[in-house]
Formats: C-alpha cells, structure tokens, sequence
C-alpha cells in the first residue's frame, strides 16, 4: 500500500469516528468541551441586558405619559364643555341686549311722544292762567282762591265777570318767602276757562293802572301753573 492510500483510509476512518453513533464515539474517547464565550461575546451579552433593562423603564415612562395624556385629554373635554356653555351664555346675554336697546328705543320714542303730548296739554291748561303782580304777601286771609275772585271784582268791577267766573286754583310762585323791602311772589291763578281770563287782560289794559291798598297791581297771561 502506498502514501496515498494510507493518506485516503485514515481520512474514512476519522469520518466514521465522528459520524458514527455515541456508542462508536465513546469507544474513541471523551467528547470535546463547548466552546467558553470570548470577551467580546460577554460585552454584547451585557449590552443587550442593559438594553432591555431600558426599554422595560422607558415602556413604563410610556404608560405613565399615556395615563397623563387620558387625564389631560378629559379634562380638556370638560373645558371644552363648559367652553361651550359659557359661549352659548354669552350669545343669550347679547341677544338679550340686543332686544333691551331696541326695547330702549322704543321706550324713548313713546317718552319723547309723551312729552310733547304733557308739553302740549300744559301749554293748553296755560291758557286759563293769570299772572298777578303788586299784591303784598299774606295779604290773603282765607284761602287764596276766594281771595283771588275778591281781588280781580274789586279791581277790574264785577261787570267784567260772568256769573260762571271760577277761580279754580291759586297759589304764590314756588319760591320762599322773601325779606322786607324785596320783590313781592307774584301769585298764579288758573281760571275755570280762558275766556275769562281774556276778559280779565282786556279790562286790565282797557283800566290801565290797578290799585290794590295803595299798591300797584299788573295782570299778565300765565302759561305755567
């Protein structure tokens, strides 16, 4: 036999030893010992470890950051909410606003009308008035109003008077009572109608100068009571 050959038999020979069943293999002595892990395995190993040591604590930070945002998000839900309802509450006060100006309006134009209607009526009652200056304060004994029908016989005559002639109401000017010596109150009187107060200013005029105890008496039309 040969190099060559003797070369071939112990590569099949060496095949059958590790091919070959436990049973073979033991017959040719104890299997080798695994392979122990390098440096570099270790580092990798340790690596890993720490990398998923880290991703378990930032899984749970995750949780948390999502448990937070449930919470915000619902509370945002109820700003929202109430956003709402206080937008709605708004709107209502301003439609009611809108409804008071032009119940505002409204209510100025029928107040201006009732001026000019009160302006108007006063303006009429007006007519009646009469206007008496020169006659010294408390002159009158009893009430103003008979004293006033007295006064007006006595200086202008009783045929200046119709047997209707009313002194409806009398009073001195809403002023108080003056010092001696100063301006006397002029005193109101409002005529039961205008015609005899007419009567009473063209008598007046017609007579020229009135005396009443010594005093000088002026008669003149009244259009404010």
């Amino acid at each position: 036999m040969g190099k060559t050959d003797k070369n071939q038999a112990k590569l099949q020979f060496d095949r059958r030893k590790s091919s070959g069943p436990p049973g073979d293999r033991a017959k040719f002595g104890p299997e080798k010992e695994p392979d122990v892990p390098s440096g570099e395995e270790q580092d990798l190993c340790q690596i890993l470890v720490a990398m998923q040591h880290s991703l378990t604590q930032i899984d749970g930070k995750i949780d948390s950051l999502s448990y937070r945002m449930d919470r915000m998000t619902e509370r945002l839900d109820k700003h929202a909410e109430r956003l709402g309802q206080s937008e709605r509450r708004v709107s209502e006060v301003e439609d009611g606003q809108t409804q008071l100006a032009t119940s505002h309006v409204k209510l100025n134009k029928e107040l201006n009308s009732l001026r000019l209607k009160v302006d108007d009526l006063e303006a009429r009652s007006g007519r009646d008035n009469l206007r008496i200056v020169g006659v010294a304060e408390s002159t009158e004994i009893d009430n103003m109003e008979n004293f006033i029908e007295r006064l007006l016989v006595q200086l202008l005559g009783r045929t200046a008077f119709s047997d209707l002639f009313v002194v409806e109401k009398a009073h001195r000017s809403l002023v108080t009572h003056l010092p001696p010596g100063a301006t006397l109150r002029p005193i109101i009187a409002s005529l039961l109608n205008n015609r005899g107060r007419n009567a009473d200013l063209c008598r007046a005029r017609e007579l020229k100068t009135l005396h009443y105890e010594g005093m000088t008496v002026l008669l003149y039309p009244d259009f404010m009571l």
